[in-house]
Protein backbone atom coordinates (compact mmCIF):
# COMPACT_ATOMS: atom_id res chain seq x y z
CA UNK A 1 0.00 0.00 0.00
CA UNK A 2 1.53 3.68 -1.21
CA UNK A 3 1.28 5.63 2.10
CA UNK A 4 1.26 8.77 0.66
CA UNK A 5 -1.03 8.06 -2.19
CA UNK A 6 -3.18 6.87 0.52
CA UNK A 7 -2.63 9.99 2.88
CA UNK A 8 -3.22 12.06 0.00
CA UNK A 9 -6.13 11.09 -1.34
CA UNK A 10 -7.95 9.97 2.19
CA UNK A 11 -6.01 11.82 4.56
CA UNK A 12 -4.07 10.67 8.21
CA UNK A 13 -7.38 7.90 9.15
CA UNK A 14 -6.75 5.59 6.80
CA UNK A 15 -3.00 5.30 7.21
CA UNK A 16 -4.21 2.53 10.26
CA UNK A 17 -5.16 -0.55 8.93
CA UNK A 18 -8.08 -1.06 11.77
CA UNK A 19 -9.83 2.15 10.23
CA UNK A 20 -9.68 0.19 7.01
CA UNK A 21 -11.07 -2.81 8.40
CA UNK A 22 -13.85 -1.11 9.85
CA UNK A 23 -15.12 0.78 6.46
CA UNK A 24 -14.70 -2.36 4.66
CA UNK A 25 -17.32 -3.96 7.47
CA UNK A 26 -19.48 -0.60 7.64
CA UNK A 27 -22.49 -1.74 5.54
CA UNK A 28 -22.75 -5.17 7.06
CA UNK A 29 -22.51 -3.46 10.83
CA UNK A 30 -24.72 -1.23 9.88
CA UNK A 31 -27.41 -3.97 8.46
CA UNK A 32 -26.97 -6.27 11.51
CA UNK A 33 -27.64 -3.36 14.04
CA UNK A 34 -30.66 -2.30 12.22
CA UNK A 35 -31.67 -5.75 10.56
CA UNK A 36 -34.03 -6.53 13.85
CA UNK A 37 -36.10 -3.36 13.38
CA UNK A 38 -36.38 -3.63 10.17
CA UNK A 39 -38.14 -7.32 11.01
CA UNK A 40 -40.93 -5.55 12.66
CA UNK A 41 -42.60 -3.42 10.11
CA UNK A 42 -40.11 -4.29 6.32
CA UNK A 43 -40.32 -0.73 5.84
CA UNK A 44 -37.38 -0.42 3.43
CA UNK A 45 -37.74 3.12 3.72
CA UNK A 46 -36.67 2.78 7.66
CA UNK A 47 -33.33 1.53 7.28
CA UNK A 48 -32.20 3.81 4.24
CA UNK A 49 -33.36 7.16 6.12
CA UNK A 50 -30.99 5.98 8.78
CA UNK A 51 -28.35 4.82 6.67
CA UNK A 52 -28.64 8.62 5.03
CA UNK A 53 -28.33 10.08 8.40
CA UNK A 54 -25.04 7.86 9.26
CA UNK A 55 -23.34 8.91 5.62
CA UNK A 56 -24.51 12.78 6.47
CA UNK A 57 -21.81 12.15 9.48
CA UNK A 58 -19.07 10.87 6.99
CA UNK A 59 -16.40 13.32 5.60
CA UNK A 60 -15.59 13.53 1.82
CA UNK A 61 -12.63 11.10 2.78
CA UNK A 62 -14.51 8.42 4.88
CA UNK A 63 -17.47 8.94 2.12
CA UNK A 64 -14.89 8.35 -0.74
CA UNK A 65 -13.17 5.35 0.78
CA UNK A 66 -16.37 3.69 1.56
CA UNK A 67 -17.58 4.45 -2.11
CA UNK A 68 -14.31 2.89 -3.46
CA UNK A 69 -14.84 -0.97 -2.10
CA UNK A 70 -18.34 -0.89 -2.23
CA UNK A 71 -20.78 -3.27 -4.38
CA UNK A 72 -19.74 -6.56 -3.04
CA UNK A 73 -22.50 -8.79 -1.46
CA UNK A 74 -21.25 -10.47 1.65
CA UNK A 75 -20.76 -14.25 0.78
CA UNK A 76 -22.05 -15.31 3.87
CA UNK A 77 -25.76 -13.90 3.55
CA UNK A 78 -28.09 -16.67 2.19
CA UNK A 79 -28.76 -16.17 -1.89
CA UNK A 80 -32.00 -13.75 -2.22
CA UNK A 81 -32.25 -13.48 1.49
CA UNK A 82 -33.95 -9.72 3.28
CA UNK A 83 -29.88 -9.29 4.44
CA UNK A 84 -28.76 -9.84 0.35
CA UNK A 85 -31.68 -7.41 -0.71
CA UNK A 86 -30.78 -4.70 1.76
CA UNK A 87 -27.34 -4.61 1.50
CA UNK A 88 -28.11 -4.00 -2.21
CA UNK A 89 -30.28 -1.32 -1.40
CA UNK A 90 -27.93 0.05 0.74
CA UNK A 91 -25.43 -0.03 -2.39
CA UNK A 92 -27.89 2.37 -4.24
CA UNK A 93 -29.01 4.30 -0.91
CA UNK A 94 -24.87 5.44 -0.90
CA UNK A 95 -25.06 6.43 -5.34
CA UNK A 96 -28.28 8.40 -4.38
CA UNK A 97 -26.41 10.04 -1.39
CA UNK A 98 -23.20 10.52 -4.12
CA UNK A 99 -25.65 12.42 -6.85
CA UNK A 100 -26.88 14.50 -4.57
CA UNK A 101 -23.62 15.68 -2.92
CA UNK A 102 -22.57 16.35 -7.01
CA UNK A 103 -25.22 18.82 -7.49
CA UNK A 104 -28.38 16.42 -8.51
CA UNK A 105 -30.15 17.90 -5.52
CA UNK A 106 -33.68 16.48 -6.98
CA UNK A 107 -31.89 12.70 -7.27
CA UNK A 108 -34.36 10.09 -6.07
CA UNK A 109 -35.00 6.61 -4.91
CA UNK A 110 -37.98 5.26 -6.77
CA UNK A 111 -39.74 2.59 -4.33
CA UNK A 112 -41.23 0.72 -7.31
CA UNK A 113 -38.83 -1.75 -8.63
CA UNK A 114 -40.29 -3.29 -11.42
CA UNK A 115 -40.94 -0.70 -13.65
CA UNK A 116 -38.58 2.02 -12.10
CA UNK A 117 -34.72 2.04 -12.18
CA UNK A 118 -32.71 2.10 -8.97
CA UNK A 119 -31.52 5.95 -8.86
CA UNK A 120 -33.26 9.02 -10.64
CA UNK A 121 -30.48 11.23 -10.47
CA UNK A 122 -31.50 14.50 -11.50
CA UNK A 123 -30.88 18.39 -11.15
CA UNK A 124 -34.60 18.84 -12.39
CA UNK A 125 -33.12 20.17 -15.74
CA UNK A 126 -30.94 16.96 -16.64
CA UNK A 127 -32.69 13.14 -16.07
CA UNK A 128 -30.10 10.57 -15.48
CA UNK A 129 -31.00 6.78 -14.75
CA UNK A 130 -28.84 4.82 -12.37
CA UNK A 131 -28.65 1.09 -12.10
CA UNK A 132 -26.13 0.11 -9.19
CA UNK A 133 -24.88 -3.21 -9.30
CA UNK A 134 -24.00 -5.39 -6.66
CA UNK A 135 -22.49 -8.97 -7.02
CA UNK A 136 -21.12 -11.53 -4.39
CA UNK A 137 -17.06 -11.63 -4.09
CA UNK A 138 -17.47 -15.50 -4.35
CA UNK A 139 -19.53 -15.71 -7.43
CA UNK A 140 -19.34 -19.01 -9.91
CA UNK A 141 -18.01 -16.40 -12.80
CA UNK A 142 -15.64 -13.98 -13.40
CA UNK A 143 -17.75 -11.55 -14.65
CA UNK A 144 -21.89 -11.63 -14.98
CA UNK A 145 -23.91 -12.52 -17.84
CA UNK A 146 -24.72 -9.56 -20.23
CA UNK A 147 -28.41 -9.53 -19.63
CA UNK A 148 -27.40 -9.41 -15.83
CA UNK A 149 -25.65 -5.73 -16.38
CA UNK A 150 -27.42 -4.34 -18.73
CA UNK A 151 -30.82 -4.06 -21.13
CA UNK A 152 -31.18 -1.53 -23.42
CA UNK A 153 -34.79 -1.52 -23.48
CA UNK A 154 -35.00 -1.20 -19.59
CA UNK A 155 -33.18 1.94 -20.10
CA UNK A 156 -35.37 2.99 -22.88
CA UNK A 157 -38.39 2.51 -20.70
CA UNK A 158 -37.25 4.57 -17.71
CA UNK A 159 -36.36 7.42 -19.68
CA UNK A 160 -39.40 7.47 -21.21
CA UNK A 161 -40.79 8.67 -18.15
CA UNK A 162 -38.96 11.65 -17.55
CA UNK A 163 -39.73 13.02 -21.24
CA UNK A 164 -37.26 15.30 -22.78
CA UNK A 165 -35.20 15.34 -19.29
CA UNK A 166 -33.74 11.97 -19.35
CA UNK A 167 -30.52 12.36 -21.35
CA UNK A 168 -29.42 8.75 -20.88
CA UNK A 169 -28.43 6.17 -18.15
CA UNK A 170 -25.53 5.60 -15.84
CA UNK A 171 -24.42 1.41 -14.42
CA UNK A 172 -22.23 1.89 -11.26
CA UNK A 173 -20.44 -1.81 -11.26
CA UNK A 174 -18.00 -2.94 -9.55
CA UNK A 175 -14.44 -3.57 -10.66
CA UNK A 176 -13.45 -7.20 -9.76
CA UNK A 177 -16.21 -8.26 -12.03
CA UNK A 178 -15.00 -6.74 -14.46
CA UNK A 179 -14.61 -9.03 -17.90
CA UNK A 180 -11.41 -9.97 -18.36
CA UNK A 181 -11.40 -8.93 -22.25
CA UNK A 182 -13.81 -7.57 -24.33
CA UNK A 183 -17.81 -8.07 -23.94
CA UNK A 184 -20.74 -7.30 -25.24
CA UNK A 185 -21.51 -5.04 -22.75
CA UNK A 186 -18.42 -2.23 -24.19
CA UNK A 187 -20.41 -2.33 -27.42
CA UNK A 188 -23.73 -1.31 -25.42
CA UNK A 189 -22.32 1.57 -23.61
CA UNK A 190 -20.23 2.62 -26.27
CA UNK A 191 -23.38 2.61 -28.24
CA UNK A 192 -23.48 6.94 -29.44
CA UNK A 193 -27.39 6.52 -30.05
CA UNK A 194 -27.99 4.91 -26.69
CA UNK A 195 -26.22 7.27 -24.24
CA UNK A 196 -25.20 4.43 -21.26
CA UNK A 197 -22.88 5.10 -19.47
CA UNK A 198 -20.70 2.22 -17.11
CA UNK A 199 -18.78 3.49 -14.29
CA UNK A 200 -16.68 1.66 -11.61
CA UNK A 201 -16.47 2.65 -8.07
CA UNK A 202 -13.36 3.94 -8.30
CA UNK A 203 -14.66 6.43 -11.02
CA UNK A 204 -17.34 7.17 -8.67
CA UNK A 205 -14.95 7.80 -5.81
CA UNK A 206 -12.40 9.89 -7.28
CA UNK A 207 -15.30 11.78 -8.75
CA UNK A 208 -16.02 12.98 -5.52
CA UNK A 209 -12.72 13.64 -3.98
CA UNK A 210 -11.35 15.57 -6.48
CA UNK A 211 -14.57 18.08 -6.28
CA UNK A 212 -16.10 17.32 -9.37
CA UNK A 213 -19.90 18.54 -9.98
CA UNK A 214 -23.36 17.39 -12.05
CA UNK A 215 -22.17 19.32 -14.84
CA UNK A 216 -19.24 17.26 -15.50
CA UNK A 217 -21.83 14.06 -15.98
CA UNK A 218 -24.13 15.93 -17.84
CA UNK A 219 -21.62 16.98 -20.43
CA UNK A 220 -20.19 13.71 -20.73
CA UNK A 221 -23.49 11.79 -21.31
CA UNK A 222 -24.35 14.77 -23.63
CA UNK A 223 -21.20 14.30 -25.88
CA UNK A 224 -21.38 10.51 -25.80
CA UNK A 225 -22.05 11.05 -29.60
CA UNK A 226 -19.00 12.71 -30.38
CA UNK A 227 -16.85 9.96 -27.98
CA UNK A 228 -17.83 7.08 -29.87
CA UNK A 229 -18.64 6.92 -33.62
CA UNK A 230 -19.95 3.25 -33.57
CA UNK A 231 -20.22 0.41 -31.18
CA UNK A 232 -17.01 -1.50 -29.86
CA UNK A 233 -16.64 -4.12 -27.32
CA UNK A 234 -12.90 -2.86 -26.92
CA UNK A 235 -12.97 -2.26 -23.57
CA UNK A 236 -9.45 -0.56 -23.65
CA UNK A 237 -10.45 2.40 -26.06
CA UNK A 238 -13.93 2.39 -24.43
CA UNK A 239 -12.50 3.63 -20.62
CA UNK A 240 -9.83 6.07 -22.73
CA UNK A 241 -11.96 7.96 -23.82
CA UNK A 242 -14.12 8.17 -20.64
CA UNK A 243 -11.58 8.57 -18.68
CA UNK A 244 -10.07 11.65 -20.91
CA UNK A 245 -13.11 13.01 -21.46
CA UNK A 246 -14.40 13.01 -17.54
CA UNK A 247 -10.97 13.55 -15.87
CA UNK A 248 -9.69 15.51 -18.70
CA UNK A 249 -7.99 17.92 -16.65
CA UNK A 250 -6.62 15.36 -13.65
CA UNK A 251 -5.86 11.50 -16.09
CA UNK A 252 -2.75 11.68 -14.37
CA UNK A 253 -4.21 12.03 -11.33
CA UNK A 254 -6.82 9.41 -12.11
CA UNK A 255 -4.15 6.62 -13.04
CA UNK A 256 -2.41 7.07 -9.41
CA UNK A 257 -5.57 7.05 -7.60
CA UNK A 258 -7.10 3.85 -9.75
CA UNK A 259 -3.61 1.96 -8.64
CA UNK A 260 -4.03 2.54 -5.19
CA UNK A 261 -7.91 1.86 -5.53
CA UNK A 262 -6.41 -2.00 -7.16
CA UNK A 263 -4.40 -2.29 -3.83
CA UNK A 264 -7.41 -1.14 -1.87
CA UNK A 265 -9.63 -3.71 -2.94
CA UNK A 266 -7.31 -6.52 -3.30
CA UNK A 267 -7.01 -5.76 0.69
CA UNK A 268 -10.51 -5.97 1.33
CA UNK A 269 -10.39 -9.26 -0.69
CA UNK A 270 -7.97 -10.52 1.33
CA UNK A 271 -10.09 -9.43 4.40
CA UNK A 272 -13.05 -10.90 3.63
CA UNK A 273 -11.22 -14.35 2.79
CA UNK A 274 -9.85 -14.62 6.42
CA UNK A 275 -13.12 -14.02 7.05
CA UNK A 276 -14.61 -16.64 5.21
CA UNK A 277 -12.03 -18.82 6.04
CA UNK A 278 -12.04 -17.98 10.06
CA UNK A 279 -15.80 -19.63 9.80
CA UNK A 280 -14.49 -22.86 8.42
CA UNK A 281 -11.96 -22.80 11.48
CA UNK A 282 -14.90 -22.02 13.60
CA UNK A 283 -17.48 -24.47 12.09
CA UNK A 284 -14.51 -27.78 12.14
CA UNK A 285 -13.61 -27.07 16.17
CA UNK A 286 -17.40 -27.14 16.57
CA UNK A 287 -17.79 -30.18 15.03
CA UNK A 288 -14.73 -31.34 17.31
CA UNK A 289 -16.39 -30.35 20.33
CA UNK A 290 -19.58 -32.40 19.26
CA UNK A 291 -17.30 -35.34 19.01
CA UNK A 292 -15.95 -34.80 22.26
CA UNK A 293 -18.56 -35.54 24.38
CA UNK A 294 -19.41 -38.71 23.21
CA UNK A 295 -17.17 -41.27 24.45
CA UNK A 296 -19.20 -44.31 23.33
CA UNK A 297 -19.72 -44.08 19.18
CA UNK A 298 -22.93 -45.75 19.32
CA UNK A 299 -24.10 -43.43 20.91
CA UNK A 300 -23.05 -40.27 18.60
CA UNK A 301 -24.49 -42.46 15.93
CA UNK A 302 -28.23 -42.84 17.46
CA UNK A 303 -27.71 -38.74 18.22
CA UNK A 304 -26.77 -37.98 14.70
CA UNK A 305 -29.26 -39.91 12.96
CA UNK A 306 -32.44 -38.52 14.90
CA UNK A 307 -33.10 -35.86 12.87
CA UNK A 308 -34.70 -34.42 15.53
CA UNK A 309 -31.35 -34.15 17.37
CA UNK A 310 -29.72 -31.01 18.44
CA UNK A 311 -26.67 -32.58 18.08
CA UNK A 312 -28.06 -33.76 14.83
CA UNK A 313 -28.73 -29.93 13.65
CA UNK A 314 -25.35 -28.66 14.64
CA UNK A 315 -23.33 -30.96 12.97
CA UNK A 316 -25.16 -30.63 9.74
CA UNK A 317 -24.90 -26.96 10.10
CA UNK A 318 -21.71 -26.80 10.50
CA UNK A 319 -20.89 -29.02 7.62
CA UNK A 320 -22.92 -27.05 5.56
CA UNK A 321 -21.01 -23.86 6.51
CA UNK A 322 -17.45 -25.58 5.99
CA UNK A 323 -18.59 -26.81 2.60
CA UNK A 324 -20.55 -23.18 1.55
CA UNK A 325 -17.15 -21.50 2.71
CA UNK A 326 -14.16 -23.97 1.12
CA UNK A 327 -16.61 -23.47 -2.08
CA UNK A 328 -16.53 -19.49 -1.44
CA UNK A 329 -12.70 -19.15 -0.59
CA UNK A 330 -11.67 -20.76 -3.89
CA UNK A 331 -13.80 -19.21 -6.17
CA UNK A 332 -12.43 -15.75 -4.47
CA UNK A 333 -8.82 -17.35 -4.68
CA UNK A 334 -9.25 -17.94 -8.59
CA UNK A 335 -11.74 -15.11 -9.64
CA UNK A 336 -10.23 -12.04 -7.09
CA UNK A 337 -6.66 -12.00 -6.54
CA UNK A 338 -4.01 -11.59 -8.94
Amino acid sequence: MDTKLLKKYFGEKFLKKESRFQSYDFVENFLSNNFEEYQKDKNTNTITDRYLVKLGKFSKEELAFLILHSGYIPDDYEHDSSEETLHTKLTETLIFNWAKLIGFNSSELPTQKSSYEDITISDQKNTIVCDAKSFRLGRSQKSPNVKDTIKLADYEKWLVKHGKKGIGGLITFPSLHDWKKGSDVYQYVSNPDKKVLLLFYEHISFFLISNYKSKNLVDLINDYPNLFKGKSNDKSKYWEQIIKNLFEDKVKEFKEFDKLAKFINEENVKYKKKFLENNIIKAKNEIASLFKKYKKIDKLIEEITDTDSQISDKLFYNVKIIKHNKVTVDRIEKFRIE
